[in-house]
């Protein structure tokens, strides 16, 4: 049984008498709103549109015509059933309205109420199997992309246990990473006729099949992160020297995109114990991110300073920041989401960020992204000067999985809004 007063019916007529008679007659078993204009009804689907279900209007109006209100109000809202009130005068009209698809009935005038009760009826009754029907493509969107998110998610935590090897913390690395995903990520609206479509899961089989193979290329980017280099290769390297040459050799593709570096790093900075490779790709990395998100004429700054304890230098803070768009959420989603739907780039943007998690924990070490209060982006790297011992390579990848499934914050975080 179906509610006929969940959603409201407009009429829309420019004489009052008319308004006065449709509420009368059918108020009881309908929810009847009135217009006597096209411009006061499109006021009303403005302002009140999600609870509108039928748009009935007579053709001839003073002003704006029954046939453009029509044409707005599918515009504004497509899901909108639309029937027309017309005389025979005005038949040409509706056979073309109907023709293009504007309108789901027309009435003929003098309107007689049980057809007209009728018509109605069937009109609440297509628009709430309309309503369903949406409903439940989204929940089915939802509930899969739910389970490719979990999977990632897994997948990421079985990829810091086989990085264990020759990575410290990976696991630790992982988790924070999770944690700095920005809260309420929603996946980009998506049409709803794609998803009526057979065809779009024709196509989104092609594309899981796709971040399978990113997965696969996941892997190969931080396995080369992941240098097969034993601790012993560690050394106590000058910072200044290191991110200078970062900076130099990348400067010929800055330079060809209009983003200038301005390096604010003392050159007596304490020495790091570390592999020096590793720790130039850090800033290799956060460059390369730069470089897919700043948009011509920006400035990158690069700085550095020193914490004490007992006037003993203990950590040193690198911080990267620019004057750029900051960072986009969907990048950081698209690692866990194949529903980003958003260019390789943004993908590349989330994989780099992750593998700078990697190897500061690889030290001991911590990694900070945040919008600035302003505009652009703030990165904060805090490493030791003396790297931790090795890990237990024996660490499973069951830990890292049981705690991020029974973490209902860190879903909340991920999935809310899904």
């Amino acid at each position: 049984m179906h509610d006929y007063k969940r959603y409201h019916v407009l009429y829309v007529d420019d004489e009052e008498m008319s308004l006065k008679y449709f509420s009368r007659t059918f108020g009881n078993e309908f929810q009847i709103i009135t217009a006597s204009s096209a411009a006061d009804a499109l006021k009303l689907i403005q302002e009140r549109g999600d609870e509108i279900g039928v748009l009935l209007t007579d053709q001839r109006m003073p002003g704006e015509k029954g046939l453009q209100l029509l044409e707005r109000a599918r515009q504004l809202r497509p899901r909108m059933v639309r029937m027309m009130v017309t005389a025979y005068a005005d038949f040409g009209v509706t056979v073309d309205a109907v023709n293009h698809g504007n309108i789901f009935r027309y009435i003929s005038k003098p309107i007689q109420v049980e057809d007209m009760r009728n018509t109605l009826k069937r009109a609440l009754e297509y628009y709430l199997l309309q309503r369903e029907r949406d409903e439940l493509l989204m929940q089915k969107l939802s509930v899969i992309q739910n389970m490719i998110i979990a999977d990632r998610i897994i997948s990421l935590g079985v990829l810091a246990a086989g990085l264990s090897q020759q990575l410290r913390n990976p696991l630790e690395a992982v988790r924070t990473f999770l944690h700095q995903t920005p809260a309420k990520l929603r996946y980009e609206d998506l049409d709803l006729n794609r998803l009526r479509d057979p065809g779009f899961w024709k196509d989104f089989h092609s594309q899981v099949l796709e971040h399978a193979h990113q997965v696969s290329e996941l892997v190969r980017h931080l396995d080369n992160i992941a240098l097969p280099e034993s601790t012993s290769n560690e050394t106590y390297v000058q910072p200044f020297a290191v991110i200078s040459d970062v900076v130099q050799k990348a400067r010929p593709r800055l330079d060809s995109l209009g983003i200038k570096v301005s390096l604010n790093l003392p050159e007596n900075l304490p020495h790091l114990h570390v592999n020096a490779g590793k720790f130039a790709r850090m800033f290799e990395l956060l460059i390369e991110d730069e470089i897919v998100n700043l948009p011509s004429g920006s400035t990158i700054h690069l700085g550095a300073e020193v914490l004490s304890l007992s006037g003993n230098p203990v950590r040193l803070r690198f911080t990267l920041s620019d004057d750029g768009p900051g960072i986009p959420p969907e990048s950081m989603r698209s690692v866990f989401d194949p529903f980003s739907m958003h260019k390789p780039d943004e993908q590349k943007f989330g994989l780099n960020l992750l593998g700078v998690f990697f190897l500061a924990h690889h030290y001991g070490g911590t990694v900070r992204a945040a919008n600035a209060s302003g505009r652009g982006v703030v990165y904060s790297l805090e490493i030791p000067v003396t790297s931790g011992p090795p890990v237990n390579p024996e660490v499973s990848s069951e830990e890292f999985v049981t705690k991020v499934l029974v973490n209902d914050a860190l879903w909340e975080k991920l999935l809310s809004g899904i």
